[in-house]
């Protein structure tokens, strides 16, 4: 095997273990509540022990946010991290003059990688296409770069695409919740080469021992059923690393009543309502019940019903979550 780039070498050094996929805070106002999310990152690092930063995603509501913002955004993430753990900022765009300005933004703050989304056409993009379009974009800082192979652009790559992909000197790695068929062929075909990542918290620790990924990449199930005191995905990871499988397996599989909860809150939107359905309102709604506020969300999502947020009070209560991060 050749030597890998730069790059891909930074990749396999920092990207290990539990990453956080986080929202953006907003004002009742809808402006980003800066404090807030400064706040929210210490309490990610330092309460909840999370390895990496994942913002200005899919959980983040990117789609409504100005490029400006967007890089705000990326500026008081990786500020407010301040080193402490490796920060991934999302710079997908549909425009691309857009996205390669927030690659260069990343690079100008420090920012440890990028990723980005997809790319999204109102066209249905062919291999030629997309391969062309990340050429250019990987080029246009030295930052290294994710993929981000989600549905969310109307279309998957392919394992055969992703193994080309991975051949550019700056794609260190990619995010993959895909099937678990397709996920196990690109490991298989890049894992040498770039980070093969899933999002799903109920399949990591399978994933992480039996086929050797390095890291959960990314959920907000880290803020959503763990608290200061109590980190159960951090100690069965720490467990297994440990070489306690038993030990580990056995923490694991505690999580069922909060999966469950996360299955019903937040995947089941996506696939009961169909596309566009994405769940940012359930989440800061959990959140902000635990006691992690996160404001409202902007247009097109709309809040939470009354009925709905009692509903989820009511689950929370259920699960000991309820106002658990209340000093």
């Amino acid at each position: 095997m050749s030597a890998l780039s730069p790059a891909k070498e930074t990749a396999f050094e920092k990207v290990k273990g539990l990453w956080i996929a986080i929202p953006t805070p907003f004002t009742p106002s809808g402006e980003i509540d800066e404090g807030t999310l400064r706040k929210a990152v210490d309490y990610y690092i330092e309460g909840l022990a999370v390895d990496g930063i994942f913002c200005g995603g899919v959980m983040g509501e990117f789609w409504s946010m100005t490029t400006e913002e967007r890089a705000r955004v990326h500026e008081l993430v990786v500020g407010a991290a301040a080193g402490r753990v490796p920060i991934m900022a999302h710079i997908g765009h549909h425009v691309y003059s857009e996205a390669a300005r927030l690659s260069h933004h990343a690079e100008q703050i420090g920012a440890d990688f990028v990723i980005a989304i997809n790319p999204y056409f109102p066209i249905m993009p062919s291999d030629d296409i997309v391969r062309d379009w990340y050429r250019r974009l990987t080029s246009e800082s030295s930052v290294p770069f994710f993929l981000f192979n989600t549905s969310y652009s109307g279309y998957a790559l392919s394992p055969q695409l992703i193994a080309e992909l991975s051949d550019l000197e700056t794609v260190c790695g990619i995010k993959n919740p895909k099937p678990m068929d397709h996920l196990l062929q690109v490991q298989d075909l890049v894992g040498d080469r770039i980070v093969v990542c899933d999002a799903d918290e109920g399949d990591w620790l399978g994933l992480h021992l039996d086929h050797g990924f390095r890291s959960l990449m990314s959920t907000p199930a880290l803020a959503m059923y763990q608290t200061p005191e109590h980190r159960p995905i951090l100690d069965y990871t720490h467990l297994a690393d440990a070489g306690d499988i038993e030990a580990a397996w056995a923490l694991q599989g505690t999580l069922q009543r909060e999966r469950r909860a996360f299955e019903k809150w937040m995947r089941d939107q996506w696939l009961a309502q169909g596309a566009g359905a994405i769940p940012i309102a359930e989440l800061k709604a959990w959140l902000g019940l635990m006691g992690l506020e996160q404001g409202p969300v902007r247009p097109p999502l709309i809040p939470l019903s009354d009925e709905r947020t009692e509903a989820l009070r009511a689950d929370l209560d259920g699960l000991g979550l309820l106002g658990s991060l209340a000093s």
